[in-house]
This record gives C-alpha cells, structure tokens and sequence, in this order.
C-alpha cells in the first residue's frame, strides 16, 4: 500500500458512496443530499449583511453570518439569524449549530438564544478558542 496526495475531485465521490453505503446499512434508506440557504439584508439596493446554511435531516449548520462595519450594531445580525431560524423551523429543522471564534461574536450567540456546548483553546490556530453553539426549536 502506498499513502499519497491526491485530488479532492478524485476522492469525494469514493468517500461520499462509502458513506452512503454506511447510511444505507443503517437506515434501509438513502441519505439526504444537504441543501443550502442564503439570506441578504440590503439597506437601499445597498447588500449589508448575509447569512449562508447548509441543512441535512433535521439540523441546520451556519456557514457564514457578517455585517458590513457600518451596519453592525443596528440588528442587521439578529435579524439576519432570526430569518434563518424561522427558515430552518419551517423546513423541520430542529437543531441549529454553528462556531465562531472568540475574536468574532460568541456573546452575540448568546444574546440571540444560542446555548455553547463546546469550545476547543488553540483552534484554529495557538492562542484563538473556537466555540461550538446549539439553538434546538422548542
């Protein structure tokens, strides 16, 4: 056996039927494909803010969340997060999960609902802490 780079292109579709096998042993089912959610916030024709999702099942996980610097602080953020949670609940969703790293916005999580359940010290990088949140619907 020899251990070599290779190509993501080459090696996802192997994993991913590896995995579908798994699924499929499991649950005499298919597995769902994850689909994706994008919301913008535009303060007159001007793009402000954006929130990106992937979902699967029934948990949503959130990419991304970012307001332009002269917007923050004005809810921009909360409502953008808002409108991907009814989205989510909407679809089914149950669980919403997301990181953020403590330079970024940890306590805005907490103000908006969101519960740490983890957080990992010297992730990514020495001396940042990378934290875990969960919004389960109620």
């Amino acid at each position: 056996m020899e251990i070599r780079e290779a190509k993501q292109a080459e090696l996802r579709p192997f994993l991913a039927e590896i995995f579908a096998e798994q699924y499929r042993q499991f649950f005499s089912q298919e597995m769902e494909e994850k689909k994706e959610i994008a919301l913008g916030a535009w303060q007159e024709d001007q793009l402000v803010g954006g929130i990106t999702a992937k979902y699967q099942y029934q948990t949503l996980h959130v990419s991304m969340l970012a307001v332009d610097n002269n917007s923050r602080h004005s809810g921009v953020g909360s409502q953008l997060l808002k409108a991907m949670e009814q989205k989510a609940f909407s679809l089914g969703m149950n669980t919403i999960t997301l990181t953020t790293k403590e330079y970024q916005a940890a306590d805005f999580y907490l103000k908006n609902g969101y519960q740490k359940f983890a957080q990992l010290d010297d992730v990514p990088m020495t001396g940042m802490t990378k934290y875990y949140f969960v919004k389960r619907r109620k």
